[in-house]
């Protein structure tokens, strides 16, 4: 990309001082936005998110979600060289095409969707927590039908969040240079798994401090907070907008991992709210 085509597509974002015989006179500030940009590009990043990503206020959380859209599309590339090997080696379409039309891109799109669905970085965490259920085959008619509603509703879903609920919701779910956005849902995935399959040893092994948690929750503090006001938000705009109804239900028919996921937590809840009934207005 030459210069002038780079500053006319980041015009946003540098601003050279116009002199009077018409040249541009580029400040250390612009130049050092330049070599951003060019860097940005030479990792295949768009206009549009290399705009997100410099005007960010942590811009190693908004290139996480970048990266990981990058593997996605990795992905995809990968499925494609491998049908081609398998034509290479045998030319047999008809089965190629019994394999895509069960796999294809579908299950990526909806990881995708969803990074781009919801504000900050709060997508990027429920494509991987959705993600890691979706590896199974759209091999049924009702398979296809609950992915097309899924698809449906990511692309008509509306979260609007007020301007300071939008900035805690960032900083929330942000992710510091140190720290691998990959690594933080595999841990977070590895103690809900331990939740499930043990409840009543975990429950006790971490009494303490799940005992400080529900005291924090239950005090005026927490209740003024952000955090309060965003998960009451949060908990309206799953109800109002048919994230349980449609996204969720049809999650389980799509995944029979998640049907199963959805099944162990609600015992896991069950067990938890006779320890702790007084867990159970926390989410509703």
């Amino acid at each position: 990309m030459l210069i002038k085509e780079v500053c006319e597509k980041c015009k946003n974002l540098i601003h050279p001082q116009i002199l009077e015989n018409g040249y541009r006179d580029y400040s250390d500030k612009d130049i050092s936005a330049l070599k951003e940009i060019f860097v940005l590009r030479k990792c295949g990043i768009s206009i549009s998110d290399i705009t997100e990503i410099v005007n960010s206020p942590n811009k190693q959380s908004a290139l996480a979600k970048c990266k990981y859209i990058a593997e996605l599309r990795m992905q995809r590339l990968n499925d494609i060289q491998n049908c081609m090997n398998s034509l290479i080696e045998d030319y047999d379409v008809n089965r190629e095409f019994d394999y895509l039309q069960k796999h294809d891109e579908n299950l990526c799109t909806i990881k995708e969707k969803l990074v781009f669905a919801f504000p900050g970085n709060y997508g990027l965490y429920l494509s991987m927590h959705f993600g890691r259920f979706l590896n199974e085959a759209i091999d049924t008619e009702d398979k296809r039908k609950a992915y097309e509603a899924i698809v449906n509703y990511i692309d008509t879903v509306n979260l609007y969040l007020p301007a300071e609920l939008s900035e805690f919701l960032e900083a929330f779910f942000t992710v510091s240079e140190k720290i691998d956005t990959a690594k933080i849902e595999e841990e977070k995935n590895q103690r809900m798994n331990e939740m499930l399959n043990d409840t009543d040893g975990y429950l006790e092994r971490n009494r303490e401090e799940i005992e400080q948690y529900m005291e924090y929750r239950n005090s005026d503090e927490y209740k003024n907070s952000d955090a309060a006001e965003i998960q009451r938000f949060m908990i309206d705009f799953q109800k109002e907008s048919g994230y349980r109804e449609i996204l969720t239900e049809n999650m389980k028919i799509l995944s029979s991992s998640y049907s199963e996921y959805l099944k162990k937590l609600e015992i896991a809840n069950e067990i938890m709210l006779k320890k702790y009934p007084e867990a159970k207005d926390m989410y509703q």
